[in-house]
């Protein structure tokens, strides 16, 4: 397990530098009025994926890895979920070029459809625990890109056309390959639809409140203004690295842990691989010591307060860090509907409290709610996991 998760981080990592790349030569010679659009519609086509998903994938990579989801049923939902975003974009399209002509927010459409398409054909490889595949998509869908990205440049595209262009076509491509290198990826006899969210609800519960806590910097503008956003948006990315590693470990974990009978028997598949949360945990803690200095040296004597903040955004980072495999278990324990609870809780409590600490703090308000959202995460969880232990170790049914 520890050399797929090295391996799923290598590639997340460096298809990230292939994206920042690409995104930086689409900004130059371009004003920032019309790549601001493009990349906002980049960004809202993201989002809709991850609610069209709505926890799918990660529900169907469980049922897979535990034999109780039959092939003929994993490819007929397959199959209606990329019809549901096919119709639901043309539906956007039509209705976006209609009522706002001009804007580029209607490229949110092939930009969800790529990306549901991308992720929902992984899940067979993440299933059967195959992350040395799974790398090679994800490494393929940004090389991809990059090559469609110079392609079009050749002929005189437009770079924030392009982009949005290359990016989509990037992911269709490792749909393509994903789906070829699937251990079942033949043709299947027979495949009906169906109804795709079956059973992945409290999956999708947790996914709408992991990726509600992101409105965090929004309400923080609205409340105490756009120069807190600066100062808490000027570091918030940095915190990302951090738990890279971390979110390879937890990604290679989850068909391991769907297989095993008992907590015991997951820890003694991932004990080897352990050493890749703690040294994000490391890494976390050496930014925490370092922010003055970083901060000062890239961002100037204008951004000092943000060297407190990004202090305590990295304090966020470590139980995050530990709460990810930590919610993997539990999902894969059948725990799905507990996580959920928790993660509902920590999001509505976490942007309550932006609101009232955000007014007389500013953005050390902000990442000092992120910071007691996460506490409540990792004790919640962390009580459930002990919860979940003693049931088995009392011999009571899951």
């Amino acid at each position: 397990m520890a050399h797929q998760a090295l391996l799923l981080a290598a590639a997340t990592g460096g298809s990230q530098v292939l994206v920042a790349v690409l995104y930086l030569l689409a900004a130059r010679g371009v004003t920032p009025s019309e790549f601001g659009s493009t990349v906002a519609g980049i960004a809202l086509g993201t989002a809709a994926a991850g609610f069209i998903d709505f926890g799918t994938n990660n529900h169907w990579t469980r049922e897979l890895a535990r034999g109780t989801l039959a092939l003929d049923e994993f490819n007929g939902r397959l199959l209606s979920k990329i019809v549901i975003a096919l119709l639901a974009a043309a539906v956007w399209c039509g209705a976006t070029l209609l009522l706002v002509p001009g804007s580029l927010i209607w490229i949110a459409g092939p930009i969800a459809v790529a990306l549901v398409a991308n992720q929902a054909c992984q899940v067979q490889l993440r299933s059967a625990a195959r992350g040395d595949l799974v790398a090679l998509v994800i490494v393929a869908d940004r090389v991809f890109a990059s090559v469609i990205f110079f392609v079009l440049l050749a002929v005189s595209v437009s770079t924030p056309t392009a982009l949005w262009i290359s990016l989509s076509v990037g992911s269709i491509g490792a749909a393509i390959l994903g789906r070829r290198l699937s251990q079942h990826g033949g043709r299947t006899a027979r495949v009906r639809f169906r109804f795709p969210w079956r059973g992945a609800h409290y999956f999708g519960l947790t996914v709408v409140a992991t990726s509600s806590q992101a409105l965090d910097l929004t309400l923080l503008s609205s409340v105490a203004g756009s120069a807190a956003a600066g100062v808490y948006g000027a570091v918030s990315r940095w915190t990302q690295p951090m738990s890279l590693l971390a979110a390879a470990f937890s990604s290679a974990l989850a068909p391991y842990a769907a297989r095993s009978a008992d907590l015991r028997a997951t820890w003694l598949e991932v004990r080897r691989a352990i050493w890749m949360p703690a040294a994000a945990i490391v890494l976390a803690l050496a930014v925490f010591f370092a922010a003055p200095a970083v901060v000062d040296l890239l961002l100037g004597g204008s951004y000092s307060g943000s060297a407190a903040v990004l202090q305590v955004l990295a304090l966020v980072v470590i139980p995050s860090i530990i709460c990810q495999p930590l919610v993997v278990v539990l999902q894969a324990m059948h725990r799905d509907r507990f996580v959920a609870v928790v993660m509902l809780i920590a999001a509505l409590g976490q942007l309550t409290l932006v609101a009232v600490l955000a007014r007389g703090a500013g953005a050390l308000g902000a990442a000092t709610a992120a910071l007691v959202a996460q506490l409540f995460i990792f004790i919640a969880l962390g009580v459930g996991v002990f919860r979940l232990r003693a049931r088995q170790s009392s011999g009571v049914p899951k």
